[in-house]
């Protein structure tokens, strides 16, 4: 065999794969483009008061000494063997986002994008204040103690319960009445509609769904027919947005919110597949929410909750005319855009506030209609899903994770070995970490924090 012609071919690819750095404006933000590096060889730190950061990878790369002026501040960048520093000659705050790129979102090549962000430049998600539906009651609280692991706002609320009622006993909260996209936690509800359409007789967990391309969503999906039991399993531990969806589909949007809205949580909305909100984020639904996505949903937001459900409704309907890989790609041109803003989330996705979410969680654990049959399997489903801290002191966590670009969820019920029971609900969006792949990185920092703060309640119980 004849191995010069294979040994030539190689040493062309490695002389193509030396990496290389260019750095040009895109928009509000200087980007910094990797070629024949990926995102995942490199790691980031930042500066103290986030002044900048130090990028290290595994391979070297050309040497790059650049002064890039900004409104107010100049950004100095420094690249070096395995290194780029990247700082605020004044001493003004940067965020500085390493992340991969998909091929066909600028070009056929993937690359590696390192994205600085002047301080005039970024935009922040304001978390928005609504009036509880009920009252709460009064009950001990302990002090709220912000994650460290976490930029951009939190809202938090984690309750003691009894375990038999769901009554809150002691809560730790922080704003814990605004509201804040769910992102994928909001699936456990479709998993909870689905199992009372079973107790009902409408559905069993062998009925079989087709799935297609038409009701696919984004990012991989098992096509052809699947039970039910496999499509909320998939929904559940995998995040599978077309097995949610077409849960969700099947169910009604519409139902789902009925039975979410009976249960007291006004403010709460359940009614929009994943596949219509990404397709309203990414711009594909212009004939509901106009040319420009975040004045057209926050003009929807702003509606009568019926014409709101009107327009979430017709965007179900339409996003099952797209195809899942057009709306990825379109998807990540307006996340990584000039225009992409963390509040148009809120507006378009499905949406609750802390304590509503928690309290809602807790009615499905403790839902009396289901038999112990249906609701262990809701149980044994939860378990397996995003995420939950390792710890001999837990008995059972039931968890539900969501994430997007900037943002990241985390809700469920947890049970103690000494017989405490917690419920919680977590919500980071406009955090300073853009890419979902890295963003969800802090999903096992979150476990360990709902846990640590639920034994802050256990320790002061009387």
């Amino acid at each position: 065999m004849n191995l010069r012609p294979l040994i030539a071919a190689l040493l062309v690819t490695t002389a193509q794969a030396t990496p290389t750095v260019q750095g040009a404006w895109h928009g509000p933000y200087y980007r910094l483009t990797l070629t024949g590096l990926s995102a995942r060889d490199g790691t980031i730190r930042w500066t103290p008061g986030g002044t900048g950061a130090d990028l290290k990878f595994s391979a070297a790369l050309p040497t790059l000494t650049r002064t890039v002026p900004t409104a107010q501040d100049q950004i100095q960048i420094r690249v070096q063997d395995k290194g780029i520093q990247i700082r605020s000659a004044q001493g003004r705050p940067l965020r500085v986002n390493l992340m991969p790129v998909r091929a066909g979102v600028e070009g056929p090549t993937r690359f590696t994008a390192i994205d600085v962000y002047p301080e005039e430049a970024w935009t922040t998600y304001e978390p928005v204040p609504v009036t509880p539906c009920r009252a709460p009651t009064p009950v001990p609280e302990l002090p709220y103690q912000p994650p460290r692991f976490a930029t951009g706002p939190v809202g938090f609320y984690l309750a003691q319960i009894d375990p038999r009622t769901g009554t809150p006993i002691r809560v730790i909260a922080n704003d814990p009445d605004r509201l804040y996209p769910l992102a994928s936690t909001f699936k456990q509800i479709v998993l909870w509609g689905t199992l009372r359409d079973v107790q009902a007789g409408r559905l069993s967990l062998n009925t079989r769904l087709t799935v297609t391309e038409t009701n696919r969503s984004i990012e991989t999906y098992q096509p052809g027919t699947r039970t039910v039991q496999n499509l909320a399993t998939q929904a559940i531990q995998n995040s599978e947005n077309t097995a949610s969806d077409v849960l969700h589909l099947r169910y009604g949007p519409d139902r789902l919110q009925a039975l979410v809205t009976a249960q007291g949580a006004c403010h709460t909305r359940v009614n929009t597949t994943t596949k219509a909100w990404w397709a309203a984020q990414a711009g594909l639904l212009p004939e509901l929410y106009g040319p420009d996505v975040n004045t057209g949903a926050q003009q929807t937001f702003t509606l009568p909750p019926a014409q709101e459900t009107q327009i979430r409704a017709r965007a179900v309907q339409q996003a099952q005319t797209l195809n899942a890989d057009r709306v990825l790609d379109h998807l990540d041109r307006a996340f990584f855009s000039p225009t992409y803003h963390p509040q148009t989330e809120v507006y378009l996705q499905n949406r609750s506030t802390p304590r509503e979410w928690a309290t809602l969680i807790t009615r499905m654990y403790l839902d009396p209609s289901l038999t112990p049959t249906n609701r262990a399997f809701l149980r044994d489903t939860l378990a397996r899903g995003c995420c939950r801290a390792k710890d001999p002191s837990v008995a059972y966590w039931g968890s539900k994770a969501g994430s997007g670009w900037r943002n990241v969820t985390m809700s469920g019920l947890l049970s103690l070995t000494t017989g405490q029971t917690f419920v919680y609900a977590y919500f980071n969006p406009g955090s300073d970490t853009i890419e979902s792949v890295l963003i969800e990185k802090q999903l096992p920092d979150i476990a360990r924090y709902v846990l640590e703060n639920a034994k802050r309640l256990a320790r002061n119980a009387p």
